[in-house]
């Protein structure tokens, strides 16, 4: 069965998503992982992105955005075509 929902995220709003991580701790379906798109051998990565691998498997339950202090993720219906 195909899902329903699509995730955005706003980098802009949430730049540093490891500083939170409320949507990492309330979604029941781990849609969302911390990614660090920038990393160096033997360097702890400063910067982190909001990735959304399993956003296939996302209900639409809307517990991400609601537990977002920066308003940064949005939970879509999508639609059929």
């Amino acid at each position: 069965m195909k899902n329903a929902f699509k995730v955005e995220w706003d980098a802009d709003n949430c730049p540093n998503p490891q500083d939170c991580g409320n949507c990492l701790d309330v979604c029941p379906e781990a849609v969302f992982a911390l990614y660090a798109p920038e990393r160096e051998e033997g360097k702890f990565p400063e910067k982190y992105v909001l990735a959304r691998p399993m956003q296939y498997f996302c209900s639409g339950c809307g517990a991400c955005v609601e537990v977002c202090p920066s308003s940064a993720l949005r939970v879509i219906p999508k639609t059929s075509t």
